[in-house]
């Protein structure tokens, strides 16, 4: 397959791209969904018990999805240069790197969950059933950390519908398995949590074994070789440059929310539930606008591998555009109609007066989610990973954390909640007046008129 995306029409390429990977990402998160809708009939404190595992999930797939992006970013580039066999170098390294990665996530989560969700402010009620849920999930890490760098290599070289197909594949599979394991139907042991575990356990196996065997036998621009690997420094250098800042990005996504539910755990067990809910509900909103960031990604790789610098920008402003608009509606229906939503879950009156309270305030920042969402994927896309990381830290760590911890003490959780929206407002003005500034183009900047084929398409 080989895609052209320095050339045509700007929405068109956006729309084309983000689609596929708006619903693989969809799918992705159906996981967590459709675990939390079987385990909420097992009560509050199942409930409580697997949401304490969402800063980790977090925490997975962000020093994944760094490496990912990393791995995007270069394929992309290099297609965009017309190097293809660095390409494929490119993507030999970013499997070895992912395989390290994920080998390291799950010894050091085996051998520390007991005391990183009890310090997480899990009781004696809740943490032998979180432990039964974890287990089985750091255990099948490897295959996330393996299926996100195969994925971002075809997403590097626009091909977005390989990796939906086989999440569509592993949903499938995790949604029959879930009511069979968690329940005990038929012949199957009623295994409540940990069921829900075993059956993500096995999806996402399968899910890694097609999406690698087609990179291997399939027929993708960039394919992975398993034979003829050569170290190179520049390649891997390449890879981190942009991944290791986007995965301490998503560390310290992680790290505040692992914050933010100690915080909230002093309201009680219904406020945890409540907010493991609204969490999911906030990564099932914004995978339109984390699908329209990979499609930037690409193309801004490609454009600026090729030395079309207005085309790049071009795209990474329109993306945002889109990603403001498609969010803003959501934004909109769920503080209109929140207690519906939650409701989905759970009929518990205690959670679902704290998830109402939510919905009705941090909604309507999602539109300033959408637009720092898409400049960060802007500066990955031309091989800058600082600046997510900084405006990031600052919403996260200066703004959040803190505000929470103060807001809390004054307004109750309704102050958490102020605090996640006054946030994300202030980092995204800050990442959109960054990117306005250029400095993305510093080391690439042609020295000639760009020609004639980047001009941009309306």
């Amino acid at each position: 397959m080989n895609t052209d995306l320095t050339s045509g029409n700007v929405t068109r390429s956006i729309i084309r791209l983000a689609w596929p990977t708006t619903v693989a990402m969809s799918l992705q998160t159906a996981f967590n969904l459709v675990d939390t809708f079987f385990v909420s009939r097992l009560g509050a404190q199942a409930i409580a018990a697997v949401s304490m595992m969402f800063p980790v999930f977090f925490l997975m797939f962000g020093l994944a999805g760094g490496m990912g992006i990393g791995t995007a970013s270069l394929v992309a580039r290099c297609l965009g240069t017309g190097n293809t066999p660095r390409g494929e170098s490119a993507a030999q390294h970013a499997v070895l790197l992912s395989m390290a990665l994920g080998i390291a996530f799950t010894v050091a989560g085996l051998l520390c969950q007991a005391r990183l969700f009890a310090a997480m402010g899990a009781g004696p009620q809740i943490l032998p059933l979180v432990l039964s849920y974890s287990t089985w999930i750091f255990g099948g890490s490897i295959f996330i950390f393996i299926s996100i760098a195969a994925s971002s290599i075809l997403r590097g070289q626009g091909d977005m519908k390989t990796p939906m197909t086989t999440m569509i594949v592993s949903v499938v599979l995790n949604t029959a398995l879930d009511p069979l394991l968690i329940f005990g139907v038929g012949p199957f042991p009623e295994l409540g949590v940990k069921g829900a575990a075993l059956a993500t356990f096995a999806a996402r196996g399968v899910g890694c074994v097609l999406i690698v065997g087609y990179l291997v036998v399939g027929r993708p621009s960039v394919k992975l070789r398993i034979r003829g690997f050569s170290a190179d420094a520049g390649v891997a250098g390449s890879i981190l440059a942009v991944g290791v800042p986007t995965s301490l990005n998503r560390v310290v996504m992680s790290a505040s929310r692992m914050l933010l539910i100690r915080i909230v755990a002093s309201f009680g067990y219904s406020a945890i539930a409540a907010f493991g809910l609204v969490m999911r509900m906030d990564q099932l909103v914004i995978l339109p606008s984390l699908g329209i960031s990979t499609a930037v990604i690409a193309l801004v790789g490609h454009n600026v591998g090729a030395r079309h610098f207005d085309r790049a920008e071009s795209c990474a402003w329109r993306s945002a555009v889109l990603a403001m608009v498609v969010m803003g509606a959501f934004g909109i229906v769920f503080f209109l109609t929140p207690s519906i939503w939650i409701g989905i879950f759970t009929k518990a009156p205690d959670v679902m007066a704290h998830g109402t309270s939510y919905l009705r305030i941090v909604p309507l920042t999602y539109m300033f989610m959408g637009l720092s969402i898409i400049m960060g994927a802007a500066f990955q896309g031309a091989g800058k990973g600082m600046p997510a990381l900084v405006v990031s830290s600052l919403r996260l760590l200066v703004l959040t954390v803190p505000g929470a911890l103060v807001l809390s003490r004054l307004m109750g959780l309704r102050g958490v909640w102020i605090a996640i929206a006054g946030s994300v407002i202030i980092a995204s003005l800050v990442s959109a007046f960054w990117f306005g500034l250029g400095t993305w183009r510093r080391g690439g900047r042609p020295s000639r008129r760009e020609p004639a084929e980047s001009r941009v398409e309306q």
